[in-house]
């Protein structure tokens, strides 16, 4: 009777994606008119605005006026005009109102507001519609259970601005048309107000009732796949708590009988959850190490990898049997731009193999903003590039002028890894200041999945490894020789007294510096200092 249910619902939220589906299908066959379309709707749109005005919006005819007459932009370029949205004022980068103002998950901290309009609603919805339409579609096992929706504690009491604009969604479901919020919400395992108990022990503990009581739970969309980790890790240590929280006598019993059943957590998992059969999470870039953890707790359940989707739009979304994920050419206009390059390209100008930073024109108002997003074009869907998000351009950690990229220090660090055997459950460098050696030397701190003590040899090939690669850098290299920077140094981080890991540590330090834990970033460069306090552990001595 249950499958039956959840049927019936699923089948009417597929049903309310299949418009946008469509419309995705078909513009995948003529992408360069479809992305000029969308910039000069935008322009019409939004000519009387003070941005439009600014740049004359009435000039523009084309692509190439737009480009000529807007510069690249980063957030720091919207600054003025967001503060004036925060105060109240009206048509300042769209024509129509600003809802809400959006935090960035961020790497470090909240630090930008995005404004949100309907229309940049809707432009998401282009992107997630057609990837829930191709799941209902080709992944049946779906159909018939509910799923687990990302949700993250309240950590923090809402705001509002000046100008009464209230800051932050709170929920996933918000980007969701009304039909589809009602559906979402008799489809989802966890009740989305869990996400206002701010006691993390509470809410994790609440989440974790409400996915043992539910039985038919058939998928699972989390952003960090390091989350999901640490929400089952309380399920064996806190069972007899949980199991008090349930009310079904029937499922107690069952439950009961599972966790006495001797059974490890990959058979246990399964008996709880007989019907799971996809996780959605980043699977790119830096949380690439992290979704094996996830894999080992369900070998059984297929892991599909999120698009590239940022707070400030949606870029790609991922289509089952296609390597990497399909840019959603319906959402936004987007441009393309190659290191060192003065001119973008547009989506049907992109090549296999290249590498691009993305930059976007929304409906929420941001033209031509770069979101500072590498990604490497994998493949076609007819003319719709496919693209693999590689990493952040913009973090860069500078002390000296060494000017670090993460994308170059993630090439550096794993290669460094690969050759020396080592393969840690966490990974990050940042820069630390070294008691006792009057210098600062970059930090490579890892917890291992192997006992490392007494290995120095192989930590000290290691890390000559990684400073070789690392002077690829002409200006990292010019600081070694100054002896502004020392040869790097590992940090083995371990558990502790209180028996946390360090992906647990990492997300509650940056929870506690304002961010949703639930979609933390993760940043394999780090550009803060201090991180050897955070952490539980030991410096490796250098030769």
């Amino acid at each position: 009777m249950a499958s039956l249910h959840y049927a019936r619902l699923n089948e009417s939220l597929k049903a309310s994606c299949l418009e946008d589906s469509i419309e995705f299908e078909n513009g995948i066959k003529t992408v360069e008119k479809i992305q000029k379309a969308k910039l000069l709707d935008l322009i019409r749109k939004n000519q009387n605005t003070e941005f439009g005005k600014k740049y004359r919006f009435k000039n523009i005819q084309g692509i190439d006026d737009f480009r000529r007459a807007v510069p690249i932009l980063t957030h720091q370029d919207y600054q003025e005009f967001i503060v004036k949205i925060m105060d109240g004022q009206q048509e300042v980068l769209t024509s129509e109102p600003v809802l809400i103002l959006e935090p960035t998950s961020g790497s470090v901290a909240p630090s930008k507001l995005i404004p949100y309009t309907e229309s940049l609603r809707r432009e998401f919805r282009k992107g997630i519609s057609p990837w829930l339409y191709d799941l209902l579609s080709n992944h049946s096992e779906i159909m018939g259970g509910s799923f687990y929706w990302s949700i993250t504690p309240a950590m923090h009491e809402e705001k509002t601005t000046n100008g009464g604009l209230k800051i932050g969604f709170g929920n996933d479901d918000a980007y969701f048309t009304n039909t589809q919020q009602r559906l979402i919400s008799q489809l989802t395992a966890v009740p989305f107000n869990v996400s206002r108990i701010q006691d993390i022990n509470n809410f994790q503990l609440e989440t974790l009732k409400h996915l043992l009581e539910n039985k038919d739970l058939a998928f699972i969309s989390v952003w960090n796949p390091t989350f999901l980790s640490l929400l089952f890790k309380p399920l064996i240590s806190n069972k007899d708590n949980l199991l008090a929280r349930i009310k079904s006598p029937d499922r107690v019993r069952e439950l009961s009988d599972i966790f006495s059943s001797g059974d490890d957590k990959q058979k246990m998992f399964k008996r709880i959850w007989p019907n799971l059969s996809l996780i959605s999470c980043w699977t790119d870039g830096n949380a690439s190490p992290y979704v094996d953890p996830v894999k080992k707790l369900f070998p059984e359940v297929e892991i599909q990898g999120k698009g590239l989707i940022a707070t400030e739009g949606f870029v790609s979304l991922p289509l089952l049997g296609y390597k990497g994920s399909a840019l959603s050419i319906n959402s936004h206009f987007f441009e393309f731009k190659q290191k060192d390059k003065e001119f973008t390209r547009l989506a049907h100008e992109l090549e296999k193999g290249e590498k691009y930073e993305v930059i976007i024109t929304t409906g929420g108002g941001f033209y031509r903003y770069n979101l500072e997003d590498t990604v490497e074009v994998v493949g076609f869907r007819e003319q719709c590039p496919l693209i693999k998000f590689l990493g952040r351009s913009n973090r860069v950690s500078d002390l000296f002028g060494e000017k670090l990229n993460e994308t170059h220090v993630s090439d550096a660090l794993y290669s460094s890894l690969r050759e020396t055997g080592i393969s840690p459950n966490f990974c990050m460098v940042a820069p630390e200041e070294l008691q006792g050696e009057q210098g600062h030397a970059y930090t490579v701190f890892i917890e291992p999945n192997e006992v490392l003590r007494g290995q120095k040899d192989r930590l000290s090939n290691f890390v000559k490894e990684f400073d070789v690669k690392l002077q690829e850098n002409y200006h990292y290299k010019y600081c070694r020789k100054l002896g502004q920077l020392l040869i790097p140094r590992i940090f083995i981080i371990n558990e502790g007294a209180e028996n946390k890991s360090a992906s647990e540590i990492y997300l509650e330090v940056c929870s506690s510096r304002g961010q949703k834990i639930g979609a933390v970033k993760p940043a394999l460069l780090n550009s803060t200092k201090g991180w050897s306090k955070e952490f539980p552990g030991y410096f490796v001595k250098s030769d």
